[in-house]
């Protein structure tokens, strides 16, 4: 497959894999509240809700598949995107109102999504030579070593701004998820780094989950989520050799705004009973 159909068909399975997560977020939701007045077993919301968590966990295997063709830069903003699917699933299924803010909150998704790939330079192939580990390594213990020490600062502080620096770390954690999926492209270390990619799956979960006991997810959903795309892409261009151009950090910058616009205004109850990551 050509360099350019290659990514097109990453790019396609990229958006297949965030409209899997979040519409299996949404299903679980309605399934919830179908519970919440039939509370037996066997109700038939037990098994939408079954569903929906299907939906939710095929999605960790689809990102995956997309990466081995198309650069992070271009799979990890799409996470935008499963937000947006998840607004209009929000509408019309679960009949909750679309805001003014929400809807600006769209276009800037939209707007910078398109520019991002647009303007996308890389080809979509990665090689041995194309990861630098020891950067890896460096960058990747030294967020995590000083969102840890802010993490124990909240503690003593009884937790205050707890939401915000866990729901970052979950994010950073998610981006090493989508990171090392990236990386077992590269045959060399296929197998290592899925063993790595599927222990930062399950921490990506539990972190979520905590921050998640500290903060209502209007809170901790935007700095996932936004620390998920920016970081991903960061260490895509500093240990992966991907090439970000100026105007694709505006479409970052874009999509960050419109992840907030999404999710910084939610009342508490749309979004933290199905959030699994």
């Amino acid at each position: 497959m050509a360099n350019g159909e290659g990514i097109i068909f990453g790019i396609i399975i990229g958006i297949i894999a965030y409209v899997c997560l979040d519409v299996g977020k949404g299903i679980q939701k309605y399934a919830i509240e179908g519970l919440k007045e039939d509370k037996t077993v066997k109700s038939k919301n037990s098994g939408i809700w079954i569903f929906g968590t299907i939906l939710t966990s095929i999605y960790m295997f689809i990102q995956w598949a997309a990466l081995f063709f198309a650069p992070i830069n271009l799979i990890a903003p799409l996470e935008g995107i499963g937000l947006v699917v998840l607004l209009i699933f929000s509408y019309y299924v679960l009949k909750e109102k679309i805001t003014n803010i929400e809807i600006i909150g769209v276009v800037l998704i939209i707007v910078g999504t398109v520019i991002i790939t647009l303007f996308n330079p890389n080809t979509g192939e990665i090689n041995a030579t194309d990861f630098n580990l020891n950067i890896f390594l460096i960058f990747s213990l030294t967020i995590l070593a000083i969102e840890i020490i802010a993490i124990f600062f909240s503690k003593f502080k009884d937790y205050k701004l707890a939401g915000l620096i866990i729901g970052v770390t979950a994010g950073t954690l998610m981006a090493f998820q989508t990171f090392t999926k990236r990386v077992t492209a590269i045959p060399e270390y296929f197998l290592i780094f899925t063993g790595i990619m599927f222990a930062v799956a399950v921490s990506t979960l539990a972190v979520t989950q905590f921050a998640f006991t500290k903060a209502n997810a209007n809170v901790v959903v935007p700095c996932f989520t936004s620390a998920s795309i920016i970081l991903a892409t960061l260490l895509g261009a500093i240990a992966l050799n991907e090439v970000i151009e100026p105007i694709q950090i505006l479409g970052i910058v874009s999509i960050v705004f419109g992840v907030i616009c999404l999710t910084a205004f939610k009342k508490e109850e749309i979004r933290k009973s199905v959030d699994l990551e």
